[in-house]
């Protein structure tokens, strides 16, 4: 265990520094992480994936919240959290979004645990669901479309990115980094543009929020929009966060940043427990996992997310903290020039062995519509679409 421990620590230690990287995602790194497989054992490669995955999550809403550069997971969050960031309560939008991940967490546990006990035959349901996945999918579009403010640019904004994934994703050769590119282009790099003219963020009142009944509430739906994700595909939290606060009535920024924490780190959670219970997993660690036969108990898996949730959400609060207290020394405006340019250099290493050009222009396609998006004050999980124009098509075997 002391063993398992310390990969979990340099898992929890990676993930730390991917997750304040705007444009790194843990699936960036895993094929470059399997070829350690061997040197680690499988136990310790484990323990190491989970100190990532939980970690990077945690750690990625400071870049969400303080430079509004979120990934396809945070798209929908970070707007809010980053606008109670301009009103001076970054801190107060990260440690919520801290507390989500936390009870999102404690709530997947509690919930896995009380299925296993009913012995429900979920690859059954599963199998017998499939038929209607494109169906459902096109119901969210449409729900997507109807409550929209703007409902002629949300339509579209999802026609745009629909159309860029079928051309990417479907039945066409692809590469493990097409989705790098694309959610960089997306989410990343349009929101750096809206902050090129600023100096600097503004005065910031670094205090813990205060714990309401309702954040419990939130964390519990979230955590069962998480669980659910799993049975379909290529929707993002942030699709079901918007559904979910409709479907509750959550208009509440601080419930609906909660809300999203916790579908966030639950879906990734049941994204590995998807393995046991339908067969396949949801994230690229669970499928890395899965290519890999890596063994593991649900009392490993529970102390290793326990201990690294633990940790990572004290990062969170501490890593939160100093950020703040020093964005202001530097020039706001430069900090979103270089991360631009970063992740543009991001985009051409990871391209540069197979069809740069055609990546390249994926890219500037994804940030003409990213631009749009945020232009039109379109909804950005809208452009998930770019994942579920593809998954459509598959499932109706066209």
């Amino acid at each position: 265990m002391i063993n398992n421990l310390f990969f979990l620590i340099f898992g929890i230690a990676t993930g730390t520094i991917t997750g304040l990287i705007p444009g790194i995602h843990p699936n960036t790194l895993i094929p470059i992480s399997v070829i350690s497989y061997p040197y680690f054992g499988s136990s310790n490669y484990f323990s190491f994936l989970i100190g990532l995955l939980i970690s990077h999550y945690f750690l990625n809403y400071i870049p969400s919240a303080f430079i509004g550069v979120p990934d396809d997971e945070s798209a929908v969050a970070a707007v809010p959290m980053h606008n109670l960031t301009i009103l001076g309560r970054g801190y107060e939008a990260v440690v919520l979004a801290g507390f989500g991940a936390f009870f999102g967490i404690i709530c997947s546990i509690f919930l896995f645990l009380v299925i296993s006990t009913i012995n429900i035959d979920f690859q059954s349901f599963y199998s017998g669901l499939k038929p209607f996945l494109p169906y459902i999918l096109i119901l969210f579009l449409l729900i997507s479309v109807i409550f929209s403010k703007n409902r002629l640019w949300t339509t579209l904004i999802i026609l745009f990115s629909g159309i860029l994934g079928i051309i990417v994703f479907y039945k066409n050769l692809s590469f493990d980094y097409s989705l790098t590119v694309i959610f960089t282009g997306m989410f990343g790099i349009p929101l750096l543009f809206e902050n090129l003219n600023k100096k600097e963020l503004g005065n910031q009142f670094i205090s813990f929020p205060e714990l309401k009944l309702s954040y419990l509430k939130s964390a519990v739906f979230g955590t069962l929009g998480g669980f659910f994700r799993i049975f379909i595909p290529a929707t993002g939290g942030a699709q079901i966060n918007y559904f979910l606060s409709k479907l509750i009535k959550e208009e509440n920024i601080e419930n609906f940043i909660i809300s999203q924490g916790s579908i966030t780190l639950s879906n990734e959670l049941f994204s590995i427990l998807a393995l046991m219970m339908i067969g396949t997993g949801r994230s690229g660690i669970s499928e890395a996992i899965k290519s890999l036969n890596i063994e593991y108990t649900q009392s490993e898996l529970f102390s290793s997310v326990l201990i690294a949730t633990g940790i990572s959400f004290l990062s969170l609060t501490v890593i939160s903290k100093y950020f703040l207290q020093n964005i202001n020394k530097f020039d706001y405006g430069l900090i979103s020039k270089v991360l631009i340019v970063f992740c543009t250099i991001l985009v051409v290493i990871l391209s540069f062995k197979a069809y740069l050009i055609y990546h390249v222009v994926i890219y500037l396609i994804s940030i003409s519509i990213g631009v749009l998006c945020v232009k039109k004050r379109v909804n950005l999980s809208n452009m998930m679409g770019v994942l579920i124009f593809p998954t459509i098509l598959y499932f109706l075997k066209i």
